[in-house]
């Protein structure tokens, strides 16, 4: 009690210090200067990636079309997943890694709107269509305190707001998926935003080769956006969003007559205000509602099993930035209420006429307050200092609450030059449980509750950033570190969930868990030749009681190399080139280590915990685009991409082979890798009028 009350005064008291005078200069209002004559220039800026000298990362939509594309595509995910600490997640994997926690320790907003799954099918596509959204920030070290609910990062993805001046169609045709986007003016203080996405996927999907002639899969998925901005006063701003996305893949056995798939929603509602209330004071109100639903269903032999899963949101969110002196302030609170249906079984048989039912709805409340203030206690050190108490209530269990203290300082030099530490305390209270292993969408989300505790994470970090030759390039270094409370891990598989004295809670396993790491990262802004190269090399550990004899084990998403370079040459006013290669350690999984036979069964007898590797990850993909017309009110262009150029075969899996040696009566495993592609061409068409 006493540290948090000492840290309550620190808090408030470092506000009241006035920092000394800045280099800004400030002139009499009545004074007249005559200035020698002055010639203004601009130059494009090219530049995918900004904001590294903040200690966030921003990227900027517009400047995406240059990056190679996956089936016409260029997505604000997967370009998020080429900075530092982000690590490459391989094929068919759609879960999004920072810093060596799990998928589930992200969160990922649309505007103010919480998203349980961004990502379509395989991971090649992310929910956010390109041509709707305007930029995304990333913040991986210090997050305010705004920000809460999560352990690890959170990524910001804004969809377009301003006004728009003209009527004006946007879009890609791809050969396997195409989106467009309206923008209109409403009157002279509102506009419209309309764009639609879908594939045809399924073309792709009859080119693979399964081996079974009666095997038929089909894959295909849509999504929606509707934006609606005014101002109806100029001091005022009002934004409505809206949402909606479906996937469906399926897959069909004829020779035994069985058939599955997997279907999952996606969809966001908000509307935002935002009231300039005088020059130094604005609030901001957002209420929205957020929907996610997964369903798994099995027909065979007469029988079927489903698996439905969903968590539905209603919340608000409201805040209010002001400043006192020199000390800038933002103060708010938010609240959600949830309800959430966990992933039990429904099962029917020949001689039942309608699914068993076992699950019921779990109601969860989370809310929290928080402050935070940003002040210079010299012209060299600027700090933040943030404080939020958060908690969960659901009816019938003991509540889950606690403060989560951040701070942030500064040191700058030079203006090119800064030095950055930052300490956060998160707390979350949905879980996200893993079933499938690879952040496919057959994982679901279950609140803390009496067997289930909240998670806890300490994060440290400190970095070095530079400018150079006035912000031409950008070179950072940051280290991190983070501890964590009361991890899980699925113990089961699915179909141990048909079981009528099924428990969830009892198919988890408890532990805590290590990540720590340093990152480096190199940017081009300007000329030509402009891009980034980054590399991390870090570290992920977990320790469970009941797992591994209790001895410390590597993460599943424990990589210690993750290498991404990323380069756009404009070769002239018409043809731009790109490149991108990642590569990444293979993640980790238990190995089987020998084999026994039981009376004609064959019994596996596993290595350590993960404590087998993937086959590293790499590949290099390649774009040429051709731009027929580039101004403020046409465009159009077209795009060449390889991806994976060199056809490195990635394995998604492995299956265990076993080879026989009869004269030495000796059993050997042999794993092998099972890709499911060499290189994939595309070719798209952009345009805007």
């Amino acid at each position: 009690m006493t540290k948090t009350v000492f840290a309550l005064l620190l808090f408030f008291s470092c506000c009241q210090l006035k920092a000394q005078p800045s280099d800004t200069l400030y002139l009499p209002k009545d004074t007249v200067y005559e200035l020698d004559a002055v010639e203004i220039s601009a130059v494009r800026d090219n530049s995918i990636m900004s904001g590294t000298m903040s200690g966030r990362i921003d990227l900027k939509a517009e400047n995406l079309q240059s990056l190679p594309k996956f089936l016409g595509t260029t997505d604000m995910l997967r370009t998020i997943q080429l900075t530092p600490s982000i690590q490459t997640s391989g094929e068919l994997d759609a879960g999004l890694y920072i810093r060596g926690c799990e998928s589930g320790h992200n969160q990922v907003m649309f505007n103010d709107v919480p998203i349980y799954n961004p990502m379509h099918l395989m991971g090649f596509f992310s929910i956010f269509n390109s041509d709707h959204i305007s930029s995304s920030s990333i913040y991986k070290s210090y997050i305010s305190p705004q920000y809460g609910g999560r352990l690890s990062g959170t990524v910001c993805v804004s969809s377009k707001s301003e006004q728009a001046e003209r009527t004006s169609v946007s879009g890609t045709v791809g050969i396997l998926s195409s989106q467009a986007t309206l923008e209109t003016p409403v009157n002279d203080k509102s506009s419209l935003y309309l764009s639609g996405r879908g594939t045809y996927v399924n073309l792709l999907l009859s080119l693979i080769d399964l081996n079974e002639e009666s095997v038929q899969p089909e894959y295909g998925f849509q999504d929606y956006n509707l934006t609606y901005t005014a101002k109806p006063t100029e001091k005022s701003d009002v934004l409505v969003n809206a949402f909606f996305g479906i996937d469906d893949f399926s897959i069909k056995e004829y020779y035994y007559q069985a058939n599955g798939g997997i279907s999952w929603k996606n969809a966001a509602v908000s509307l935002q205000w935002t009231q300039q209330l005088s020059a130094s004071s604005r609030m901001a109100h957002t209420a929205y509602y957020s929907y996610y639903d997964n369903l798994i269903d099995v027909n065979f032999a007469g029988s079927q099993i489903r698996f439905p899963s969903r968590i539905q949101d209603f919340g608000y969110k409201g805040k209010y930035h002001f400043r006192t002196g020199r000390c800038y302030w933002t103060a708010g609170a938010d609240y959600v209420r949830h309800s959430v249906r966990p992933q039990y079984p429904e099962t029917q048989d020949l001689f039942s006429s309608a699914l068993s039912q076992s699950a019921e709805k779990i109601q969860t409340h989370e809310y929290g307050i928080y402050a935070q203030g940003s002040f210079h206690l010299s012209p060299q050190i600027s700090a933040r200092l943030g404080l939020r108490y958060s908690g969960s209530i659901q009816p019938g269990h003991a509540p889950y609450h606690g403060l989560e203290p951040r701070v942030s300082l500064e040191y700058e030099w030079k203006n090119d030059r800064k030095i950055m530490f930052s300490y956060t305390l998160q707390r979350q209270y949905m879980n996200q449980i893993v079933v499938s292993g690879i952040g496919f969408p057959t994982d679901f989300w279950l609140p803390a509750s009496k067997n289930i505790p909240a998670q806890k994470a300490h994060s440290l970090s400190l970095g070095y950033f530079h400018a150079i030759n006035g912000r031409d390039y950008e070179f950072s270094v940051e280290g991190y570190f983070k501890r964590l409370y009361n991890q899980f891990e699925f113990n089961g598989e699915m179909l141990d969930m048909v079981n009528q004295s099924y428990q969830i809670d009892e198919h988890l396993n408890m532990g805590d868990g290590h990540s720590y790491g340093i990152e480096f990262m190199l940017q081009k802004h300007t000329g030509r030749l402009n891009g980034w190269v980054s590399y991390t090399l870090g570290r992920s550990t977990r320790k469970f009681p009941d797992i591994n004899g209790g001895k410390t084990f590597p993460a599943k998403n424990d990589r210690r190399h993750n290498l991404s370079v990323v380069t756009n040459y404009k070769l002239n006013e018409r043809w731009e080139l790109s490149g991108i290669f990642v590569y990444a350690t293979g993640s980790a999984f238990t190995m089987p280590a020998a084999l026994y036979l039981i009376e004609e069964n064959a019994i596996n007898e596993y290595g350590p915990h993960n404590g087998a590797r993937m086959p590293a990850y790499h590949r290099m993909d390649l774009s040429a685009s051709y731009w027929f017309k580039r101004n403020s009110r046409r465009e159009s262009m077209i795009n060449i991409s390889l991806y994976n150029a060199y056809g490195r075969e990635n394995p998604i899996y492995l299956s265990v082979g076993i080879e026989a040696d009869r004269e030495k009566g000796k059993v050997r495993i042999s794993p092998k890798g099972q890709s499911l592609y060499s290189f994939v061409p595309s070719i798209s068409y952009s345009f805007k009028f």
